[in-house]
């Protein structure tokens, strides 16, 4: 037992970014992590600052400048004020949630307007950075420098060249921290997955599919990049072999063990086939994609934003002996039966694919940083995923395939 662990220690966290992402990871820090501590939030959004005051009531105003709400809401001020079960309601409703979020979290977290005043405050050992990608590199940059871990929603950026920056303040700073968060990796029938090939029951994996229908992010750098760096972790693509069950695996991912070359080529294409207005993005809405790794492996992909049964990523990997499949699961368990057949209902959206993964993420983080452990998913590895993605994106704009070079880089 550490002496984190032995003393009841608490990860004192500061949430950077409170839109679609960033309240799952609020509420996971808050609710659903035993050993952190949510002490901050910070968003300069107003509807951000709408949804701390919907939802966390317990949580004061803006205390770094001008408030954007005020902090509580007045029962008297409340709906259906004349009827008297609803005022009770209200009332009642507002009282659970501030008992319940005392009782989970006994000191109050305070909101900021302005992120960079997390920085300066003592009480914050991490923060969980979920704002924009354009600001990713700079905050987590400026994070570890003020001694802050980290963890950083994935894509560091979109631009391949401002990250590298991160990895290299990451790599010269290793008391700090800095995992990515890249889910899938802790998701628990994709670590089944993992074990199962990694005991080689499968023999040596040859071939991966990967298939994700989603709406969000370009194409390969946002929607793909989970399914990227999936497929290298699956295919141990830190190794000059895949997996043969003949030496030593872990879900590390440390630089100094990964060959310089890892990728031999690339190629992709896509189509536009319901939102014509991604042709001035210079991107598509469905996309293909073969990623030939240096270690003898392939992986195919097919990325999409016209799913039609909701949020989808099934895959799929070949081995010399078996093949292995993780599917979405169904929403529920319950078979309708009507004049259209019989059937279960789809997952709808990535949250519910994937919601117990992030939870699971969250406590590694805070596992991570309180115990001295090293992460799983560190920047190098996001580095690594997103040159593959770059690449892709060149393949599928010029129609040509992409080539790598000895140190690694695509030759574009």
């Amino acid at each position: 037992m550490s002496a984190a662990a032995a003393t009841g220690k608490k990860l004192r966290i500061a949430a950077l970014g409170c839109g679609r992402m960033g309240q799952h990871h609020v509420n996971n820090i808050r609710y659903r992590t035993p050993r952190a501590q949510l002490v901050a939030i910070a968003d300069p959004g107003p509807l951000a600052a709408q949804w701390v005051k919907e939802n966390m009531p317990d949580v004061p105003p803006d205390v770094g400048g001008a408030s954007p709400f005020t902090p509580f809401t007045p029962l008297t001020s409340a709906p259906r004020l004349h009827d008297p079960l609803g005022f009770l309601q209200v009332a009642l409703s507002y009282i659970v949630r501030v008992v319940w979020a005392n009782a989970a979290n006994p000191v109050r977290p305070s909101f900021y307007s302005n992120p960079e005043e997390v920085f300066d405050l003592p009480d914050v050992d991490a923060v969980v950075i979920s704002t924009t990608t354009n600001t990713h590199a700079p905050l987590t940059i400026k994070a570890i420098e003020k001694g802050k871990h980290v963890l950083l929603e994935k894509p560091i950026s979109i631009d391949v060249a401002d990250s590298k920056p991160v990895v290299e303040v990451a790599n010269a700073n290793p008391a700090v921290k800095v995992m990515i968060g890249f889910v899938r990796r802790y998701d628990t029938a994709l670590n089944q997955l993992y074990d199962h090939i990694t005991s080689n029951a499968a023999g040596k994996p040859f071939i991966l599919k990967s298939t994700t229908c989603d709406a969000f992010g370009g194409i390969f750098m946002d929607c793909g990049i989970h399914d990227i760096d999936m497929t290298r972790w699956l295919l141990n693509v830190n190794s000059t072999t895949a997996h043969s069950g003949l030496h030593d695996l872990t879900q590390s991912s440390a630089p100094v063990t990964q060959p310089a070359k890892q990728v031999k080529r690339v190629i992709a294409t896509g189509s536009i086939v319901a939102h014509p207005e991604l042709k001035e993005q210079d991107d598509c809405d469905n996309a293909l994609g073969i990623v030939e790794f240096a270690n003898g492996a392939t992986c195919t992909l097919h990325l999409s934003r016209t799913g039609m049964n909701g949020y989808e990523s099934t895959v799929e990997v070949y081995g010399l002996e078996q093949k292995l499949t993780v599917e979405t699961p169904d929403r529920s368990r319950v078979k309708v039966a009507d004049g259209h057949g019989r059937r279960f209902e789809s997952t709808p959206k990535y949250i519910e694919r994937f919601g117990e993964a992030f939870v699971n993420e969250m406590n590694a983080f805070a596992e991570c940083c309180l115990d001295d452990k090293p992460v799983k998913t560190t920047p190098d590895d996001a580095l690594q995923a997103a040159i593959i993605a770059k690449a892709l994106t060149h393949s599928f704009r010029t129609g040509l395939p992409v080539e790598f070079d000895e140190q690694g880089e695509p030759r574009i």
